[in-house]
């Protein structure tokens, strides 16, 4: 899988022009969901700060960079109805997006923090080593890229979890911590609610499920970063 990479030019951000929005409120360790448009370009943007990258599976998306501002247009390309992005800005934060793909027309994604007077407080906290390389395992599980010292490998191994599902380990990223990405399907009749809390066990640092809710014979990815037990 390839890994598409947008480098936008750093200039001037003109926040003037925002009519209608969805303001995605919360922080770089926070899975924001916002929806975008297969017909026609999105304007995504982060409060108060410039894009420098936007990463995602090639396939899925196109993205013009917006020079002037430090923003981006983004469109699906995919027949998906589901798509993850990471966006980069010029604080080094990453910010994950789950963008569920529409028909129509999407307004403005706006990615701001929980509150402009901990901007400083927040990224200091989430620049820290340990959540940076947390952010480097969930994107070698999500795609092809591989970080310092991290090693990415497809797997295949179905793991015993609950009745009426099917648990699939996918890809293993190994390396100080332990990634895996394994794929959910609900096996029963009726509709299954994911609690990650179930899925904790000791040593867990992180979990992200793409999906919490499932129809029967729905499948989504489930994210697990732990620590490395050698």
């Amino acid at each position: 899988m390839r890994i598409f990479l947008a480098i936008l030019l750093l200039a001037s951000l003109d926040l003037s022009s925002a009519v209608a929005a969805q303001m995605l409120r919360g922080t770089p360790d926070d899975l924001l969901q916002a929806n975008i448009s297969r017909t026609e370009l999105t304007l995504i943007r982060v409060e108060g700060q410039r894009i420098r990258r936007i990463f995602g599976t090639e396939e899925e998306f196109m993205v013009i960079p917006d020079a002037d501002t430090g923003t981006a247009y983004i469109k699906a390309d995919t027949e998906q109805t589901r798509i993850n992005l990471f966006v980069l800005d010029e604080l080094n934060r990453t910010w994950r997006l789950a963008l569920t793909i529409i028909d129509g027309f999407a307004d403005t994604i706006v990615i701001g923090g929980e509150d402009e007077r901990k901007v400083d407080v927040l990224g200091l906290n989430h620049d820290m080593p340990r959540n940076k390389a947390i952010k480097q395992y969930l994107l070698a599980l999500e795609s092809s890229s591989q970080g310092s010292g991290i090693e990415a490998r497809q797997e295949n191994q179905v793991i015993p979890l609950w009745q009426d599902s099917l648990f699939v380990l996918v890809k293993v990223a190994s390396g100080h911590f332990r990634g895996e990405k394994f794929k959910l399907t609900n096996l029963s009749p009726s509709a299954m609610v994911i609690d990650e809390r179930e899925l904790y066990r000791k040593g867990v640092l992180a979990i992200s499920i793409e999906q919490p809710k499932l129809q029967p014979a729905q499948s989504t990815f489930v994210y697990i970063i732990s620590e490395n037990a050698q």
